[in-house]
């Protein structure tokens, strides 16, 4: 978040995850733990990812958090990753600002790390409560990751999609208990790649299609009406979260202490049912069957409507990603194929209907005149940037273990028509 994505490593698959446990559950085991009777509305923990070039901001929103936090019918559980300092794992409650622990220099990009953050918070008895929130706060890029650790020995080390399903997999298998609302306040993480590899591990999706600015979510608005209305539901708190943003965003400069004046910057946010991402998923599936393989009538329409509505050539602030709009490119393909190929096009408007059911709520800014709503998908404009040659690491979209690619075909989809024959033939 609030920079440029850059590259994540290789897939972190759940195997290997098993195998290499860096725990830091038993080391929170061991503190004294203080019981309470009244359950809580509702328990929101921070995944602050501030071991890299985020660091100079944490003590900035430690501070709002504190400021804003005036109520015991809501309670923080707070990791800290930074450059220097050791890890923090704290509580906020009514007694304040409590560290539990100090698990050391640890690897915050491992997904095992935030499967025993997420263990900890879900099952630690002060803070039980009706419904819980994971917020993620890291540099983000898509379909290639989130969380960037610069601490590693190795260099730059991220958690790919598939290790951040797996750890919310692992934090279910270890509590029984699904989280409400997962915020990925990151770069380019509302894509249908990352809502479907989440599906099923929690109730609603909260991400940006673009650039998140350096401000990240409205943490005043959240905190601030948590105190005041702390029994709202999942869905209704979501959608909040999404006015919000768009309040801070487009709000007059000096309205609100941010970081930079941003003046109506380009922003979007977008709450995502991730119990319809399987339709999601049927629907793009349905569509590679159809097209697959290459109709050469399909191709131009196909690249037109990828790059009208181009999610990267809209936004001011660090491009991040190849990814287009979903329901603006395959509604624009319908209308492009309606008279000519009438199957075709129908199965389209299946995935924009079936996005627009899985969208719960967006926004964007007025700069976009409409033409972000919510949800994008790769859509890359050749072969190298299909294996993202550019980023030095050399992965590829289908094979960083995404669910949506292996259940889709949407790759070979990719593969066929925006990228050129001669373009495969030279790779």
């Amino acid at each position: 978040m609030y920079a440029n994505g850059k590259s994540a490593v290789a897939v972190l698959l759940c195997a290997l995850v098993l195998l290499v446990p860096l725990s830091i559950t038993g080391v929170i085991a061991g503190e004294d733990r203080q019981n309470e009777d009244q359950r809580r509305s509702w328990t929101i923990a921070m995944y602050w990812g501030g071991d890299n070039n985020l660091d100079g901001d944490t003590e900035t929103f430690i501070d709002l958090w504190m400021e804003c936090l005036t109520t015991d019918e809501v309670a923080l559980a707070v990791f800290i990753d930074r450059l220097e300092l050791p890890t923090n794992i704290s509580t906020v409650t009514e007694e304040g600002w409590v560290e539990r622990a100090t698990p050391g220099e640890v690897n915050s990009s491992d997904p095992q790390v935030l499967a025993d953050f997420i263990e900890y918070f879900m099952t630690e008895p002060v803070l039980d409560a009706d419904n819980y929130m994971l917020i993620v706060q890291d540099h983000g890029m898509g379909y290639l990751g989130i969380i960037a650790d610069d601490s590693e020995p190795n260099g730059k080390a991220w958690m790919s999609i598939d290790g951040l399903g797996c750890a919310l997999d692992l934090a279910y298998e270890a509590t029984g208990k699904k989280l409400d609302i997962v915020d990925l306040d990151a770069c380019s993480m509302a894509t249908v790649e990352v809502a479907y590899e989440l599906r099923g591990k929690a109730s609603y999706l909260v991400a940006s299609q673009l650039a998140v600015p350096f401000d990240g979510l409205n943490y005043m608005a959240l905190l601030c009406g948590l105190s005041q209305e702390a029994d709202i539901s999942p869905k209704a708190l979501a959608c909040k979260m999404v006015d919000d943003y768009g309040d801070w965003y487009s709000a007059p400069l000096g309205t609100y202490p941010t970081l930079y004046p941003y003046m109506q910057d380009f922003a979007s946010l977008s709450v995502i049912d991730l119990s319809k991402m399987d339709a999601v998923g049927d629907a793009f599936s349905a569509l590679s069957d159809a097209i697959l393989p290459k109709d050469k009538a399909f191709a131009n329409p196909f690249n037109i409507a990828a790059q009208h509505y181009f999610v990267a050539m809209w936004e001011n602030n660090m491009g991040c990603g190849f990814t287009s709009d979903v329901r603006g490119m395959f509604g624009e393909i319908a209308s492009a194929l309606r008279d000519s190929h009438p199957t075709v096009a129908a199965l389209c408007d299946d995935i924009v209907s079936s996005a627009s059911d899985a969208i719960v709520k967006e926004w964007a800014s007025w700069r976009f005149r409409g033409r972000i709503t919510g949800m994008s998908v790769f859509t890359p404009s050749s072969i190298g940037i299909y294996e993202v040659g550019w980023d030095a690491l050399n992965r590829v979209y289908d094979d960083v273990g995404l669910d949506f690619t292996e259940d889709t075909g949407w790759d070979e989809v990719l593969l066929t028509y925006s990228c050129t024959s001669k373009q495969l033939g030279a790779a």
